[in-house]
Parts: structure tokens; sequence; C-alpha cells
């Protein structure tokens, strides 16, 4: 798995979680991305007056997960997030499912980009159901550790 396939499998992924901080805690959000190789980052759209924003301001540092238990998928991209008001750039990346928390679409006023740079990335990615539960029960069988898929860390 490369960097290209990193940013593959974040494009294809509707969903994740969004891990900042809040003071000394951690705090996760599900957040919809919208992952652009050729930016560089991973854009969402959120609220203007959200707690996030301000977390942000003060720890920067972040964490995104991305799941896909049935097809054991795992996916942790660390980076640097900013808040980000460019006009611009919202309506490039806006989707009509986003009207559904931003009624006035692009140009809401509550609207601004949340803007993620990845730097490292580390994936898990295993084979079907069946065939993890068969690996299993042959590694217990046979006192070893079993083969379940790859793992791959990627400097972003």
């Amino acid at each position: 798995m490369d960097i290209n396939d990193i940013w593959q499998e974040m494009r294809d992924r509707r969903s994740c979680m969004l891990i900042d901080r809040d003071g000394p805690r951690l705090r996760a959000r599900p957040m919809a991305p919208v992952a652009r190789q050729e930016d560089g980052a991973v854009w969402f759209v959120t609220d203007a007056h959200a707690a996030k924003d301000d977390e942000i301001r003060a720890n920067p540092q972040v964490c995104l997960t991305f799941s896909d238990p049935g097809d054991h998928f795992y996916l942790s991209v660390s980076g640097h997030a900013e808040v980000i008001r460019d006009a611009a750039k919202l309506h490039e990346i806006w989707s009509p499912p986003m009207e559904a928390f931003f009624p006035g679409g692009p140009d809401d006023p509550n609207a601004v980009l949340l803007c993620v740079r990845p730097e490292q990335a580390e994936c898990w990615k295993g084979e079907g159901t069946l065939v993890t539960g068969f690996k299993i029960a042959a590694a217990i069988l046979g006192e070893r550790r079993p083969q379940l898929g790859e793992t791959a860390k990627v400097r972003m």
C-alpha cells in the first residue's frame, strides 16, 4: 500500500472520526470527509460556532480514523488542522447532502472549512470475515499467530 492507495481509500469513504483535543482530553466526532490529493488535504464543512473550531485553534494536531469492520479495513491519519474561510473552496467541494446541516448552501454564513493536512497514515487491510475466521481457527489449532492481512505506515 502506498500514498496513492491511502488517498484513494480516503476518497472512497463517506465518514470518518475526527479526533482532537478538548483541553487535556481527547474527543472524537463523526465527520464527512472530502479527501483531495491534489490539495494535499482532507476537507470538512463545519459550523463556524462549533466548539471543535476553538479546540483546533488551541491544538491543531488531529487524527482521522476510517474503518469498515465488515471489510476488515482500518485507517488512521495524523495531521495538522486549521479552520479556513474560503468561499471558492467551499463552493468547489460542496455536495447536496451538506445542505442538511447548512440550509443556506455553500453561502450559509455558518459554514466554514476545516482543512486537515495529513502527515502520516497507518492502514490495516484484511480479508473477508469467513477467511479471517478460518485463519484464526487454524492459528489457534496450530498455536501460531495468524496473518490477517497487510499493514502499512506511510509518510504523507
